[in-house]
């Protein structure tokens, strides 16, 4: 098996008490989510009453004539208020759906700590061997080159990879273990039986964006001694590596 050759990045000085540095989306990406959003389904709830009445107007017949009714019909001052109101409701909740499922990174000296959802996820520093950005994702390699973290981060590449480096984390531009990764196809015959059979019913859950399941069985894989990653529906697989 190939040597793998580890670059890390600055340290930073044991005990110097640095405290943490957060990674989440940037504020520009906020704004327009808590700000942009509602501003523009707020248009949206504006505009579509006298769009439909205009349509209603047309001498041909329209698909779904109930619904131009229904909407058109939004005429009077607190019609529009309640309209409105529920427009606005709606994409304030979208908004923070949105938020609370982005990937919140908090980066320790001693810990590393993932959040999404209502999962939360603590990582020990020592346990960490690599990480580095594959195309928008975020990845932490265990010392066995078992993925801890992969999932897609909202925060710019030089903001992730300057909170690592601050905290001491072996940061990498490129994946340590690129060269590891082969395409799968059925039968592969460097794998042994079982694992082709796992690879294609992860592939049957990747056509149908069964997320669980993908992800269960990305950890049965793991157990097996393989790391998965995909391009779109196509997987490719390596060894795992003990650093």
């Amino acid at each position: 098996m190939p040597a793998v050759e580890f670059r890390d990045g600055p340290r930073a000085s044991p005990g110097s008490g640095g405290g943490q540095t957060v990674l989440m989306a940037p504020l520009s990406d906020r704004l327009a989510l808590f700000l942009g959003l509602p501003g523009l389904v707020l248009l949206v709830g504006l505009s579509l009453p006298p769009l439909a009445r205009w349509m209603l107007s047309w001498e041909r017949a329209l698909p779904l004539k109930p619904i131009f009714w229904l909407v058109g019909g939004i005429d009077k001052p607190w019609k529009v208020a309640v309209n409105l109101a529920i427009w606005l409701v709606l994409a304030l909740v979208t908004a923070f759906v949105v938020m609370s499922e982005s990937l919140r990174v908090t980066i320790g000296d001693t810990e590393l700590r993932v959040t999404k959802g209502d999962d939360t996820r603590t990582f020990a520093r020592d346990r960490v061997s690599a990480v580095f950005l594959d195309g928008k994702k975020l990845v932490v390699l265990d010392q066995r080159s078992c993925q801890l973290v992969r999932d897609r981060h909202q925060a710019p590449q030089a903001a992730i990879a300057a909170g690592f480096r601050r905290h001491g984390y072996p940061w990498h531009d490129h994946d340590p273990y690129a060269d590891l990764f082969r395409s799968w196809t059925a039968t592969t015959p460097e794998l042994p039986a079982v694992a082709n059979d796992v690879l294609a019913a992860r592939q049957s859950a990747l056509k149908n964006k069964a997320h669980r399941e993908i992800h269960a069985l990305s950890a049965a894989l793991e157990k097996m001694g393989y790391v998965i990653r995909d391009e779109g529906v196509h997987q490719f697989w390596r060894p795992l590596v003990q650093s």
